[in-house]
């Protein structure tokens, strides 16, 4: 049989199997045996392609495409929604989106125009000034705002605030009182960061032999963690493994 033969052999055998897993209809499948070139064009196009499109991976990369080529693409979007409709949702997002173009000022102004009747001590709101405050270099602020937060929302709990309360009390030079916090973070944080700078912290604390012993047990915990959650990890994991090694 001829290679090209060969190969559409394959490539029928192998859209024809992933038809029948998707559970697309039997249409496809007589298509791709009995008119093999035109039903597996048809079947790409028709398909596989909009599939493709549509998944989470093709998504994210065709956003950094977007993004690099465009980078204020979303920021403008989101002017836009907020000249169309001037809500607390439409603000939020632009101000999530100005922080990320560290435009801190503006957001900060946003974040606490929002913060008002109904949303006055709105958590997420709050978090939200918190993170512009401490993008902002303006520590003791996000530390007031977090504190704010917890007297207003005594039941609120979020990791990424815990974290941003111990950093910004680190930064403030409150050393031993982060070390607190850093230690309670780690015994529930998703992920390496809060270990990996509670470590950092103990190092600095002249705790050598404890920072190490923290970085060799994530370093063993990413042996057996997924490829996904390793790559999410991966910033963090090379500062485990430098400080390990030093």
């Amino acid at each position: 049989m001829p290679l090209l033969g060969i190969l559409l052999l394959v490539i029928q055998l192998g859209f024809a199997a992933h038809a029948i897993r998707r559970g697309h209809d039997q249409i496809w499948i007589y298509l791709i045996i009995f008119v093999p070139l035109i039903g597996c064009i048809l079947y790409t196009l028709m398909v596989v392609l909009p599939e493709a499109r549509s998944s989470r991976a093709v998504r994210g990369v065709s956003k950094a495409v977007a993004t690099t080529l465009d980078p204020k693409r979303d920021l403008r979007k989101r002017l836009d929604n907020l000249d169309v409709s001037d809500t607390v949702e439409n603000r939020v997002m632009l101000a999530e989106e100005l922080v990320k173009h560290g435009m801190m000022e503006d957001a900060l102004t946003l974040y606490q125009r929002s913060l008002t009747g109904i949303y006055a001590t709105d958590p997420h709101l709050m978090l939200g000034l918190a993170n512009a405050f401490f993008k902002a270099g303006r520590f003791k602020e996000t530390q007031e705002t977090l504190d704010r937060l917890i007297q207003a929302n005594p039941e609120f709990r979020s990791q990424e605030g815990h974290l941003l309360y111990a950093r910004a009390l680190e930064e403030l030079g409150d050393i031993d009182k982060a070390a607190e916090e850093y230690q309670a973070l780690c015994q529930y944080y998703n992920g390496a960061e809060a270990k990996c700078r509670y470590g950092l912290l103990l190092k600095r604390q002249g705790n050598a032999s404890e920072a190490i012993n923290l970085f060799e047990d994530l370093l063993r915990v990413a042996k057996r963690a997924s490829r996904h959650s390793n790559q999410l990890n991966k910033e963090w994991l090379a500062v485990a493994r430098r400080e390990a090694a030093s």
